[in-house]
């Protein structure tokens, strides 16, 4: 059963954590520099057919800054997050899913894509510190 006292702390910590991620994604589209800024050092990347460490904060920029470039090249303009989802692990440790609905200039759909972040809070905040891209169907509940 959980306290009274401990409820409100980890609404606040999923309110904090949900507000960092798309903050996160709004810093993607304007400039991959802002958006390394989200993640701590070092950060893991785990795709479906590679996994990266990314030990520095100009390795992160350098990651997501090609990751921009490519979604441009094929029209991309912003991404709408669903189905978003938080699970504390402990106080300062958690797992964010969410399904990415990358969204083209013209406003149609370009594609669906799910991911699982951790985030470790420190010092200054909540930070991501590993990304994996999983399958929609396979987020944390």
């Amino acid at each position: 059963m959980r306290s009274e006292e401990s409820l409100p702390r980890k609404l606040q910590d999923e309110d904090a954590i949900h507000e960092v991620v798309s903050e996160y994604y709004e810093a993607f589209v304007r400039d991959p520099i802002i958006a390394a800024s989200y993640y701590g050092e070092p950060s893991l990347v785990v795709l479906p057919h590679q996994v990266m460490s990314l030990p520095r904060r100009a390795d992160i920029e350098e990651f997501l800054a090609k990751g921009r470039d490519a979604l441009m090249a094929r029209g991309y303009l912003h991404t709408k997050m669903q189905a978003s989802r938080v699970r504390k692990l402990n106080q300062s440790t958690a797992l964010y899913g969410t399904v990415a609905v990358r969204m083209r200039r013209d406003g149609t759909e370009l594609e669906r894509v799910a991911f699982t972040y951790l985030l470790h809070k420190g010092a200054s905040g909540w930070k991501i510190h590993e990304l994996v891209a999983t399958d929609v169907d396979s987020l944390v509940s």
